[in-house]
């Protein structure tokens, strides 16, 4: 794996920039801060004849991992090789192939082939630039999907045993196509445009008759009789290989619901709407009958997506008010197993900033699958700043916990918010002429506080409140009509932005008065992110992590081999710098960096298993706070202490 290269290049201390490095990690340790106990959220999307499922379950990083689990329920990974990143399992077949899709190097969706051996390969397509998938595949090895025809337009298509791709033809009239099912004769069922679809082996396509008064349909399944289903309208429905198209049975008054899969027994399994305008899982036997499969305990929906030749259904079960599906399967109604226990629980957490006492705050996903701001202690103890509302964030925090943030709104009309050590919120009174919206940057251990307010039109303005809470707006450069100011230090001292899009990196003084930091020499765009103390100013020129001494000479921070962007995010008393950079490499986002006083580089590690890391903030004794995956899909809030000051002197926490 490319990823696990470039980690043990890391290790081995073996890249080279342009300034002094230390190897990965060298002696720097890493802490995980809690999360909120979250479900993952995985799924089944097909089933053999032997009981093997496939499927996803989703993580934390923006993508899901595709899994097989075995009869017994036990589940293991699909692996994708180096340069793609995972996406989803569809279909198995008898013999144990599974079709599906991956991302490749440019995060463009690809149709892909799992081997029994675990082997991998890619299938083709006419356009490698739009997305594209495999849906199914029988038991001769033929495989149906949906391509990309570069054209803006997605198409049904078909590979026989070899690879060998064929477009399948388009309804009259119609312009797309999907394919989602195939027989094991090769006949293949899906949409074209708005209306269900059988390619016959002539490939022949046959439009599939709706429900009197329906105008749209779908067809999910096919069996080796050909007979299909799927839905008319909002109304599951099965079609006789003659066309003939008959409306299945609700659990209820509410006819919603569809038939997702049929076996070779013409028993069928879907979902129906019940009581309560939620829906289950159902089968539907060879006659017509319904019956109800239930969910897991305490969830309130459930569905069928999948059934074998034994009558074994794959699907998955959801909690009624909380996050997180469950991939399950039944062998009879309400004998139901929980496969979504394969996997950790759903991990997301990320930190912002940390005090000098080692408080820190950040986000973290609640159960309602809503993000809130929260704190943590030094001991990485999680506290919950708005249990009883959603839309609030947390930016900065002083040495005496009062934390800043920002109350979301809609309309943009944002507030800036403040809370006190007990925990009330105060939202900030906005400057006059720029009421409209507000928000916080940083806070001072005096209380002072700083950000920018808006007009309903017109550029938002570098903003400071008093810590009594009185705003005033600060100055701008000559010219400059808008901007932010993002830190403050216990002086009073400010950095921030101003200009189109932060052009200008800018500081004011204790009296106000405002002075630009000079940029990289051709760089448009500069931004001021933090400072300390002693005056000394990072933040970003260009694409390049930079540092500004106290008489403003500028200094570009160095990067690791191949990254292509960095920036700083906060400097310690001391003169150490946090930050990242995109390292360039498939599937690894960012790379969390430190800078010692005199540039030399260290590459923060990961948490055991991860990939990837992000420093967003230091604190004046130089502990740094951010974000690592663990190789599980989680995204999880880190903490990598300080061993003492850069040059050595140990500190006490205060």
């Amino acid at each position: 794996m490319l990823c696990k290269f470039f980690s043990v290049l890391l290790l081995g201390g073996a890249m080279v920039a342009g300034g002094a490095q230390e190897a990965v990690g060298a002696s720097t340790p890493i802490v995980a801060l809690a999360t909120f106990p979250v479900d993952s959220d995985s799924h089944v999307t097909g089933i053999n004849d032997a009981g093997a499922m496939i499927g996803a379950y989703s993580t934390a990083v923006r993508y899901s991992i595709p899994v097989r689990w075995n009869s017994d329920g036990t589940a293991a990974r699909l692996a994708v090789p180096a340069g793609y990143i995972p996406g989803d399992a569809r279909a198995i077949n008898s013999k144990g192939f599974i079709a599906g899709s991956a991302y490749d190097e440019h995060k463009t969706k690809r149709p892909v082939l799992w081997h029994p051996d675990g082997s991998f390969a890619e299938l083709s397509t006419p356009d490698r630039q739009g997305t594209s998938e495999a849906t199914a595949i029988n038991d001769s090895g033929v495989v149906a999907g949906t391509v990309s025809t570069g054209a803006a337009t997605n198409r049904a298509a078909r590979w026989d045993a070899n690879g060998v791709m064929t477009l399948l033809p388009l309804a009259p009239g119609d312009s797309w196509s999907t394919a989602t099912a195939i027989n094991d004769a090769g006949v293949i069922v899906g949409y074209s445009g708005l209306h269900a679809v059988r390619w016959n082996l002539d490939g022949t396509v046959v439009p599939l008759s709706p429900l009197p008064g329906e105008i749209n349909s779908t067809a999910k399944g096919i069996n080796n009789a050909g007979i299909v289903v799927g839905s008319s309208g909002v109304r599951p429905v099965r079609w006789e290989p003659d066309g003939t198209v008959t409306l299945l049975p609700s659990l209820s008054e509410d006819p919603q619901g569809g038939a997702m899969a049929i076996n070779d027994s013409a028993v069928i399994t879907g979902f129906s709407g019940s009581l309560g305008g939620r829906h289950s899982a159902v089968v539907w036997n060879a006659q017509g009958a319904i019956s109800d499969l239930g969910t897991l305990p305490g969830h309130g929906r459930s569905q069928g997506t999948a059934i074998n030749s034994h009558g074994v259904v794959a699907g998955d079960s959801e909690p009624a008010s909380a996050r997180g599906r469950h991939a399950v399967r039944w062998t009879a109604p309400d004998r139901v197993t929980d496969l979504g226990r394969s996997f950790p629980k759903y991990g997301y957490a990320e930190a912002f900033a940390i005090n000098a006492r080692g408080q820190s705050i950040g986000e973290s996903f609640e159960s309602r699958g809503s993000l809130h701001p929260v704190t943590w202690t030094r001991a990485g103890v999680l506290t919950d700043l708005s249990p009883n509302v959603d839309r609030l964030t947390a930016t900065d925090i002083n040495a005496h916990g009062v934390i800043v943030g920002t109350s979301k709104r809609s309309k943009n009309r944002d507030r800036a918010i403040r809370w006190e050590r007990d925990g009330t919120v105060t939202t900030l009174k906005m400057p006059e002429n720029h009421a409209y919206r507000s928000l916080t940057s940083g806070i001072n251990d005096s209380g002072t506080i700083v950000g920018s307010a808006g007009p309903d039109r017109g550029s938002p303005r570098p903003t400071r409140w008093a810590p009594d809470g009185t705003p005033s707006l600060l100055p701008l450069p000559p010219g400059d009509t808008g901007g932010i100011a993002a830190a403050i230090d216990d002086r009073g001292v400010i950095v921030g932005s101003s200009g189109d899009l932060g052009r200008h990196a800018i500081r004011w003084d204790q009296e106000g008065k405002v002075s630009e930091l000079t940029g990289l020499p051709g760089e448009t765009h500069t931004q001021a992110v933090a400072l300390n103390d002693r005056d000394e100013v990072v933040g970003q020129s260009g694409s390049h992590p930079v540092r500004w001494s106290p008489d403003g000479r500028i200094t570009t921070l160095p990067l690791p081999a191949g990254a292509g962007y960095g920036s700083a995010t906060g400097i310690s008393g001391t003169g150490v710098v946090s930050g990242w950079c995109d390292p360039g490499v498939t599937g690894v986002p960012w790379l969390a960096l430190r800078w010692t006083p005199d540039g030399t580089m260290t590459v923060l590690p990961a948490l055991p298993g991860g990939h990837w890391t992000k420093a967003n903030g230091i604190n004046t004794r130089g502990d740094i706070v951010g974000v690592s995956d663990n190789g599980d899909g989680q995204r999880l809030a880190v903490l990598w202490p300080a061993s003492g000051n850069a040059d050595g002197r140990p500190v006490a926490i205060r």
